[in-house]
C-alpha cells in the first residue's frame, strides 16, 4: 500500500510539472488521432478548411472544439518570389532585410475567438503555423512571432509574473515519411512584450534533405467588452543564416523579428474584428 501511494504521488507530481513548468524535450510520437466527427467539427462549425484540421495538433484541436472556437480570419501562403540573381551556382549574396524565398517555406495562421472564461472579457486564441518545404540551409535556432497593435486594447494573460495560456512546438519527419517527432514543447513564450505580442524559439535539428520541419505557436489573448475595432495581427517567421538565433523588437504593429542582413524572414498577416 504504501508503494502504491509513493507511485500515485510520483505520477501526480509528474503530470503537474507537464503543465506547470515552462519546456517538454524529447522525442515523443504522437500516436493520438482526431475522430471524424471531431474533424468535421472543426470544418462544419468552427470553420477551419479541412487541411487545417487535420494539421492541428491534436490536444489543440480538441480545445478548441470544448471553447466553441469560431474562425475569425484563417489561411496560409506559399508566394513564388525566386530571384534567380541570387541564387546563381557559387555566389553568396547578402541582402538587406532578406527574405525567405516562399518556395522553401509555408507560413499561415488562424486567429479564434473562443469562449471567454472571464467576466466582461472577449477571448481570442491566436494560432502560427511553418513548414519547411526543403530542408533549410542553416540548423540554427529560429523564431516566430505573433504581434498585435499595444493600442489595440488586447493583454496577455499573467500569473506569477509570466505570461500564461501559451504553447510553441517544433517537431520533425526525419524520412519524410510522415512519421512526426515532437522534439521540443514550451508553455512560455521566449520573447514576450506586454500588450504587443509574444515569439517562440524553435532548435531546427540537423537533418538530411528528405527531412521536414514544422512547428507553431500559440497564444491566447483578452479584450474587455468595452472596446470595439479592427487590427491586423502579423505572424511572422525568422531565420538566421550565420550564427546565433534572431531577435525581436517591439514595432507600432506590435512584437516582430528583428530585420537583418543576415536573418531571413517571412510575415503573415491576419485580421480580427471584434
Amino acid at each position: 500500500m504504501k508503494y502504491l501511494s509513493i507511485v500515485a504521488v510520483f505520477l501526480f507530481s509528474f503530470g503537474f510539472a507537464t503543465e506547470g513548468f515552462a519546456e517538454e524535450n524529447g522525442t515523443n510520437v504522437s500516436k493520438e488521432r482526431l475522430t471524424h466527427t471531431e474533424l468535421d467539427y472543426l470544418v462544419n462549425e468552427v470553420g477551419n478548411t479541412e487541411e487545417e484540421a487535420e494539421d492541428l495538433p491534436v490536444e489543440i484541436a480538441k480545445q478548441l472544439i470544448e471553447e466553441e472556437a469560431q474562425v475569425i480570419d484563417t489561411g496560409s501562403e506559399i508566394m513564388d518570389i525566386y530571384l534567380p540573381e541570387f541564387n546563381k551556382p557559387g555566389q553568396v549574396q547578402i541582402r538587406p532585410f532578406a527574405t525567405i524565398a516562399a518556395s522553401t517555406l509555408k507560413l499561415g495562421g488562424t486567429v479564434y475567438k473562443v469562449t471567454s472564461d472571464r467576466s466582461k472579457e472577449d477571448k481570442f486564441y491566436v494560432y502560427g503555423n511553418f513548414q519547411w518545404l526543403k530542408t533549410p540551409s542553416f540548423n540554427l535556432v529560429d523564431k516566430m512571432t505573433i504581434g498585435f497593435p499595444s493600442s489595440s486594447g488586447l493583454y496577455l494573460p499573467t500569473s506569477g509574473g509570466k505570461v500564461t495560456q501559451h504553447q510553441h512546438r517544433y517537431s520533425q519527419d526525419q524520412q519524410g515519411n510522415g512519421r512526426w517527432i515532437d522534439y521540443t514543447i514550451k508553455y512560455s513564450p521566449s520573447n514576450w512584450e506586454p500588450s504587443a505580442g509574444v515569439a517562440g524559439s524553435y532548435d531546427i535539428k540537423a537533418s538530411t534533405s528528405k527531412t521536414k520541419h514544422k512547428g507553431y505557436i500559440g497564444q491566447y489573448v483578452y479584450v474587455p467588452t468595452s472596446k470595439n475595432g479592427k487590427i491586423n495581427i502579423k505572424i511572422e517567421y525568422g531565420h538566421k543564416r550565420i550564427s546565433g538565433t534572431p531577435s525581436v523588437s517591439v514595432f507600432p504593429a506590435g512584437l516582430s523579428i528583428t530585420p537583418t542582413n543576415t536573418t531571413d524572414t517571412r510575415p503573415y498577416g491576419l485580421t480580427l474584428s471584434y
